[in-house]
């Protein structure tokens, strides 16, 4: 095991995957067992897919060399690096300030690498807190689901100073492929890339459920549809990937509406600050409010495209199964 350690906070649906991925790779990791119950409650993947099979890698990890914390004080004093993985900033700054706290009782020296897809205003305050006290920190938020997790094979886009991404980038090149570990500039820019890609990933999704329901009005079978736009000028992740594997056979996206609302959300809040006019991004952005307005917050952000089916009566999802 390595000798650094690496402290790891929010193991849920990305973050358990990656924190095991680096355990596998001889990292020692310090785990939360303060809030294990929490952390094994949710966030199912492939590689965990039960509370049991969860259950039993956690106690693989304690059993073969890494250590448990207390309390997150313990966790923060034992780390040499330390990992966040929440939903956002709100979670990331609860973690930061307080007795228990990071910016209490982390050692000078200590990176912070930030994973949270988060608000880049807090982080680039947060930075600044870290710095004062000799604590380095880098937003590093990452792409590619829960199978980019698991098979470490991530995009990674990082924000920061470039030595403290010099330096964690054997870590990071260990969660990500190394060709998607990305430096993309001073804190906050990973940040302010991540929603940039969100927003332009959920904006292809829509367009291309729109597209592939106005094709199956006009009579032309979905699957055809998507064999031909991957083959043409309008083919993007959602045709080659996302509509294919995840819509059509009825899997669904793994991530709630209201949380990638929330990534959508800081993207247009992004251009607003930036003064860059954003009309598909408030488009995005209401269609998965009307979802969020309908109580459909918490489910698959997969319902946002059944809006089409809802409306017209053509099925895209679960599609397979129906024929």
């Amino acid at each position: 095991m390595s000798k650094e350690k690496i402290g790891f906070i929010g193991l849920g649906t990305m973050g358990f995957a990656m924190c095991h991925g680096l355990y596998k790779s001889g990292y020692t990791m310090i785990l939360p067992t303060y809030r294990r119950e929490i952390d094994q409650s949710a966030g199912f993947i492939p590689l965990a897919p039960t509370l049991e099979a969860k259950i039993a890698l956690y106690d693989e990890m304690l059993a073969n060399g890494c250590e448990g914390a207390e309390n997150p004080a313990d966790l923060f004093k034992k780390s040499d690096y330390i990992m966040i993985s929440m939903p956002t900033s709100r979670q990331v700054e609860m973690n930061m300030y307080g007795d228990e706290g990071i910016l209490a009782n982390a050692r000078p020296g200590t990176v912070v690498i930030d994973l949270t897809s988060a608000d880049a205003s807090s982080t680039k305050k947060l930075a600044a807190e870290c710095e004062k006290k000799g604590i380095e920190m880098i937003d590093a938020p990452v792409s590619g689901g829960q199978e980019g997790a698991t098979k470490q094979t991530l995009a990674v886009m990082v924000g920061g100073k470039k030595e403290t991404f010099e330096k964690a980038r054997p870590i990071l090149e260990t969660i990500g492929d190394p060709k998607k570990v990305t430096y993309v500039g001073p804190s906050g820019a990973g940040d302010a890339m991540k929603c940039c890609n969100n927003f332009l990933s959920c904006t292809n999704l829509l367009a291309t459920a729109e597209a592939l329901t106005v094709a199956a009005k006009a009579g032309i079978d979905p699957h055809v549809a998507v064999q031909v736009i991957q083959g043409s000028g309008g083919r993007s992740h959602a045709t080659e990937y996302k509509v294919p594997n995840l819509i059509f056979t009825g899997q669904g996206m793994n991530m709630a509406v209201d949380l990638m609302m929330k990534d959508i959300g800081l993207y247009n809040g992004l251009a607003k600050d930036t003064k860059v006019p954003h009309f598909y991004g408030n488009l995005s952005y209401e269609m998965f409010n009307l979802r969020s307005s309908e109580g459909q917050g918490m489910i698959d952000f997969s319902t946002v495209v059944r809006q089409f089916e809802d409306w017209t009566g053509v099925k895209l999802f679960d599609l397979n199964n129906a024929e």
